[in-house]
């Protein structure tokens, strides 16, 4: 690991998406430690907005909330929702990122979560105040293991809905990292784990 005087980036937000259970928020958060700068978590956000709206006014940003048991099986109708709620959450996130960058001297952040779309970034083209990352995690076993090992309430579905959940996790991924491509994003394997933290510094920050 290069000592932390050694690093610098001229961004004032740092994109981290990817799929349910890469390990965003664990890589963010050391991250944020490392260079010494305020995280913010998507879902926090997407949180805060289903509380200020309805399911009748708003129900891209609900959808998850009503699902029932047997949607929870089916990994094409998870991976098209997904997409559906990150779309919702382009205008909301954009206007985060737009506001922060308006205010002087407000420092950097990082913003991490699995509904940062790509297009997100397009809309900064002529901008280096923004800098944007996509973790990828190829394999789908992988990926249902780091799903029951992170817990939140996964592991109390049945082997069909922790499977459809995976699935789905593997193709919104697959997805996510093709749109990156196109925009000439950067994607990055979340595997080895082991230096996810220095692959990431290789991209955001000059050495």
């Amino acid at each position: 690991m290069y000592p932390k005087h050694k690093r610098s980036h001229n961004w004032k937000v740092l994109l981290i998406g990817g799929s349910s259970g890469v390990g965003k928020t664990l890589v963010a958060r050391e991250l944020a430690n490392y260079l010494s700068l305020s995280l913010l978590l998507l879902d926090d956000v997407r949180l805060a907005l289903q509380q200020a709206t309805s399911k009748e006014t708003h129900p891209e940003l609900h959808v998850f909330l009503n699902y029932e048991t047997e949607q929870w099986r089916n990994s094409e109708s998870i991976y098209v929702d997904w997409m559906t709620v990150g779309q919702a959450m382009v205008n909301p996130l954009i206007a985060i990122i737009r506001h922060h960058i308006s205010v002087p001297d407000a420092g950097a952040i990082i913003i991490e979560g699995d509904g940062i779309l790509p297009i997100v970034s397009n809309q900064f083209s002529e901008s280096k105040d923004i800098c944007t990352v996509f973790i990828v995690e190829p394999n789908e076993k992988q990926l249902l293991h780091n799903l029951q090992f992170r817990g939140r309430g996964f592991n109390d579905g049945d082997k069909m809905a922790q499977e459809g959940f995976a699935h789905a996790s593997w193709l919104y991924g697959q997805w996510l990292a093709q749109e990156a491509d196109k925009l000439e994003l950067p994607v990055i394997n979340a595997q080895p784990q082991q230096t996810i933290l220095e692959r990431l510094l290789s991209i955001v920050c000059k050495q």
